[in-house]
């Protein structure tokens, strides 16, 4: 199951950042996916590698954790605490932006239609 969630975790980003370059290109005319791809991905995936090892960190310490010694029954249940639930809660809260998303992600041939006119991208078959 936590494969799952992170499989999802992984891919949606990556998914969506795609549609952002379209967006965007088509509420402002540029085209910026070098940059989207930059901030989008490689920026914010060191912010998040940041905060999925502070925040964890954070708890086992608050509960006593010692590395390297025998645990306390509450260092054990902060163990289990961030490698278990810490995990589902961050799931359940991505799966709930998702879907949010579904709301823009609907727009989005619309977006692909526009910018094809743009392009000169239309069939015979579309005029």
């Amino acid at each position: 199951m936590g494969t799952l969630g992170a499989a999802i975790a992984c891919a949606m980003p990556f998914a969506m950042l795609a549609d952002t370059v379209d967006f965007g290109e088509w509420k402002t005319g540029i085209r910026a996916s070098g940059f989207l791809t930059a901030v989008g991905s490689a920026f914010c995936i060191q912010l998040g590698s940041g905060f999925g090892s502070f925040i964890p960190s954070k708890i086992m310490a608050a509960a006593g954790f010692v590395a390297n010694k025998t645990q306390s029954t509450a260092s054990l249940a902060s163990i289990r605490f961030c490698f278990v639930w810490l995990p589902v809660i961050i799931y359940i809260i991505v799966a709930a932006i998702m879907l949010l998303y579904i709301k823009y992600e609907k727009n989005e041939p619309v977006v692909k239609a526009d910018l094809d006119k743009r392009h000169g991208l239309v069939t015979q078959e579309e005029k």
